[in-house]
């Protein structure tokens, strides 16, 4: 698959894959965002169903990366995502595809972390408390078992150092990528047994956790979302309690006895997901 720098940071190459579907007609692009709870992981993570999306359901795949915590924090994150979404709209982006893709039609999807990313780009939550403008949301979002909220008391209740220190060092060096033999993929695990997601993405950044909290935006009435798909994670309920309330277009699928990554397992083919993305490609 093809690869592109879509943006640099302090010399730290951000860059993202893309899919093209067989044919030569525009496609509607399919962003998609790894998880990893912002610390770890890679574009490179695309499960089985993400990869055959161009042939079986005719979209552009793009999986991207973005720097990761605590290296930088969450208002670098976001300037990252929003890059990205810009990146795709752009003429450089058209011509990079040979004029393959329907840029006026874009949905961002992601799992876990990479879904509380979907959600924030397709929301504008957290964009103006990190000192930047909120982008034109996407025409939808598919969040897959997504963090929406990391004041909660998961998050903040304890659950071995030595194998992650240096990855811990927010003065370390930048990166948005780690490769699956790295020992920075313990990250995830020694985060949640120390309980320290908020230090590690938040930080000394001077904007609160609760700035990047997908639920109580929505309550406000300062933010909305999209058409939105969410599927498993008790705290979606939260968000879909506000989106209801608000009177927005959210579908929530509830899938009993799996497990948090669930579609890693090729079985999943998330025939749901695509299903609802093309009913709504087709009423845009």
């Amino acid at each position: 698959m093809p690869s592109v720098v879509y943006a640099e940071h302090d010399g730290v190459e951000i860059g993202l894959d893309y899919y093209l579907p067989p044919g030569n007609g525009k496609c509607p692009i399919l962003l998609w965002f790894h998880g990893g709870g912002l610390l770890m992981g890679s574009r490179k993570a695309a499960w089985s169903h993400l990869r055959n999306a161009p042939d079986k359901h005719g979209l552009c795949m793009v999986t991207a990366d973005y720097r990761l915590a605590p290296q930088t924090r969450m208002p670098g994150i976001m300037r990252d995502i929003s890059a990205c979404l810009a990146y795709l709209r752009s003429s450089a982006f058209a011509s990079e595809t040979g004029g393959r893709v329907d840029q006026s039609r874009v949905i961002v999807s992601g799992g876990s972390a990479g879904g509380w990313l979907a959600l924030l780009l397709g929301s504008g939550v957290g964009f103006e408390a990190s000192g930047l403008e909120a982008p034109e949301p996407p025409l939808g979002v598919c969040a897959i078992y997504p963090i929406t909220d990391i004041t909660a008391p998961f998050w903040t209740t304890p659950q071995h150092r030595a194998a992650v220190a240096e990855y811990l060092d927010p003065n370390a060096q930048e990166t948005s990528w780690c490769p699956p033999d790295s020992p920075r993929m313990q990250m995830y695990s020694y985060m949640l047994q120390e309980a320290i997601e908020q230090d590690l993405v938040i930080g000394d950044c001077g904007v609160p956790a609760s700035a990047y909290s997908i639920a109580p935006g929505i309550v406000s009435s300062k933010f909305k979302l999209p058409p939105t798909y969410i599927v498993h994670g008790t705290q979606s309920e939260d968000v879909v309690r506000a989106a209801d309330g608000a009177g927005l277009d959210v579908t929530f699928d509830v899938l009993t006895g799996i497990d948090h990554l669930y579609d890693k397992d090729p079985k999943y083919e998330m025939d749901n997901m695509y299903r609802w993305i093309w009913k709504l490609l087709q009423r845009a």
